[in-house]
């Protein structure tokens, strides 16, 4: 029996879609990925009507895009387009640290303490979760569409984040460097240091860019 006929059908598809959203951003579906609805429906266990309401949710985030009477396909990540998101982090990050060092209360800025270090035996998905839920916790700014502006733009660099440490196999203990970094944010921010926190997000997410731009030759990028 199908997911479709034990479930209600808004509850199956908004898992499918979830599902579908998560693959194309840990690239379990890879940038430029042709993919059909009914392989899809295939592999989720339900009927093409959620698979073909998600791919076209994920169209409207663009990250899939219609091939005519082909299917779809994961859109690939053009150089253009990794360099407008990053400047596009860097605003939204910046509006999301300052409205927390401004109106932030005592207990949400004590819960950033869980990101100031990181386990030794850490994976590349461990890894990927906690640099995401990191600059997740920061855009909760308390401004709902601040937050949420700034939660898709954070989610959508899964898929940078996961193309650039596998294809240049980087040693995950080279990453203690952004730990630290997360750490000085959050000092700048639990002592209410506007020109600090602000700073050092800039610095963050620059130095973020610098080592993806730097790495660019090998990977999975079409320009």
């Amino acid at each position: 029996m199908t997911e479709s006929l034990i479930a209600p059908s808004g509850l199956v598809r908004d898992s499918v879609y979830g599902r579908i959203r998560a693959d194309v951003l840990t690239c379990v579906l890879r940038p430029g990925t042709q993919i059909q609805e009914r392989e899809l429906a295939d592999q989720y266990g339900v009927s093409k009507s959620p698979v073909r309401d998600a791919l076209l949710r994920l169209q409207e985030q663009n990250l899939i895009e219609v091939l005519p009477r082909k299917g779809y396909r994961v859109k690939p990540i053009s150089i253009t387009e990794v360099s407008e998101m990053y400047e596009m982090r860097l605003i939204l990050e910046r509006a999301c640290v300052l409205r927390l060092v401004e109106q932030g209360s005592a207990d949400t800025l004590e819960r950033l303490d869980e990101y100031r270090r990181l386990s030794g035996d850490t994976t590349l998905e461990m890894w990927i979760a906690y640099n995401r839920n990191f600059h997740l916790a920061l855009a909760d700014s308390g401004n709902r569409r601040l937050t949420q502006a700034a939660r898709d733009i954070i989610e959508q660099f899964d898929r940078l984040t996961f193309m650039n440490m596998s294809n240049v196999q980087r040693e995950l203990g080279n990453l203690q460097h952004f730990v630290d970094e997360h750490a000085q944010i959050v000092d700048a921010i639990q002592r209410r240091d506007k020109r600090g926190a602000a700073a050092l997000i800039k610095e963050h997410v620059e130095h973020s860019r610098a080592m993806f731009f730097d790495q660019i030759g090998s990977l999975s990028v079409v320009p």
